[in-house]
């Protein structure tokens, strides 16, 4: 039987989702039996296929600024990629849209009623935050796919307020390439490093341990606080605690900086967001073989056996202890670290989330229901 075809439409070649929930898994669509993919994108880059079966983008089309306005070149730019995604998609069996923002895209996929149209579905898109920043359709679109591939339980439910055929397929941290430099990156035996990865928009969540943070450092005079991913603008006003930054970083350098952690950090606050939030940054610190200490709240509780493969705390005087206990107790913090990237091995591994991703491919090409007609919901 010939395998089955996927165009699996990234937003941006930039968007972390993008890597985490389709680009990685290029290599074993191209192994498989069952399906084969072509991916492309519906921003200012598109892929194209080299001679050698892999997949790399082309270099960014320069813009005439002086005679086209940024934001009317970029409409039509993207409509001009809309129309080749339609295109293509006419001789697919499965179409698959990574943080895809646009319902009319959906709607011109649903017309061909031919390939299942579905929509991967990330972090809590229906609060005001992510709304504001254009998924104010989302509601729609949810209701225009055939069907939901969501990353969590939290975030699958609210899908399933408007469509029936949802299944979870969790994130892969990028552990092949964690395995390829670890060898290299040498920690400082004399020091402890407390890590943090993330981007501007989640940093404040450093401010939840800021005061755990400052009674830590002002007994322990060996430990350091590295984050990635924003400026000392958008720290916290620290006082004892010795810190550095790295505003901007490729995937290659977080890898590298995150092999050298101790201990990786992901406090968050107790909300919606939080609820909805994957837990891809404790699995980034498992990979790299840190000790993952954690909030003890949403899908991290899923993830992690508290004092096994990873740690949690919720309150200030939990994070403080357990920053103490790992900070000084190396053998405790290395076993809890090893615990936790055979956690990633043997259940987060692309190889084995690519069998999950292609076994809800596999049941919604068969098994969905085609509706007699598409919804048409006008976008806002």
């Amino acid at each position: 039987m010939a395998a089955r075809r996927a165009l699996v439409v990234v937003n941006g070649l930039n968007e972390p989702s993008g890597v985490v929930r389709a680009q990685q898994y290029a290599p074993f669509f191209e192994r498989s039996g069952e399906w084969t993919a072509t991916f492309i994108t519906r921003r200012s880059q598109k892929w194209v296929e080299r001679s050698n079966r892999t997949n790399r983008p082309t270099a960014p089309l320069i813009v005439p600024l002086v005679h086209r306005p940024v934001a009317a070149y970029t409409r039509r730019w993207e409509q001009r990629r809309e129309d080749e995604i339609v295109k293509q998609a006419a001789g697919v069996d499965l179409v698959y849209l990574v943080k895809v923002p646009h319902l009319p895209l959906y709607q011109r996929l649903r017309a061909l009623d031919g390939p299942r149209v579905i929509m991967d579905f990330n972090d809590g898109l229906w609060l005001p935050s992510f709304q504001a920043a254009g998924w104010r359709d989302l509601d729609a679109i949810l209701a225009a796919a055939h069907g939901v591939i969501a990353e969590n339980e939290h975030v699958a439910g609210y899908a399933r307020r408007h469509n029936a055929n949802v299944h979870v397929v969790p994130d892969s941290p990028q552990l092949d390439r964690f395995d390829r430099r670890r060898s290299d990156i040498k920690r400082d035996p004399a020091k402890v490093v407390f890590g943090w990865v993330g981007s501007p928009e989640n940093v404040g969540s450093l401010f939840r341990i800021w005061e755990p943070l400052e009674a830590l450092m002002r007994r322990a005079p060996n430990v350091e606080l590295r984050v990635l991913g924003a400026d000392r603008h958008q720290l916290p006003r620290f006082e004892s605690v010795r810190w550095s930054c790295l505003p901007r970083f490729d995937q290659a350098r977080m890898i590298d900086e995150t092999l050298a952690f101790d201990i990786g950090l992901f406090p968050m606050f107790h909300t919606g967001d939080g609820l909805a939030r994957g837990n891809l940054k404790a699995m980034i610190y498992m990979s790299g073989g840190a000790a993952a200490l954690c909030e003890d709240y949403g899908e991290n509780r899923t993830l992690i056996a508290d004092g096994v493969n990873g740690v949690l705390a919720s309150t200030p005087e939990q994070w403080l202890d357990k920053m103490t206990w790992l900070a000084s107790d190396r053998a405790a913090r290395e076993r809890i670290a090893a615990a936790g990237l055979e956690t990633i091995r043997r259940d987060f591994a692309a190889a084995v989330v690519f069998r999950h991703l292609q076994s809800a491919f596999t049941y919604l090409a068969d098994q969905v229901q085609r509706p007699m007609a598409a919804p048409i919901i006008a976008a806002r």
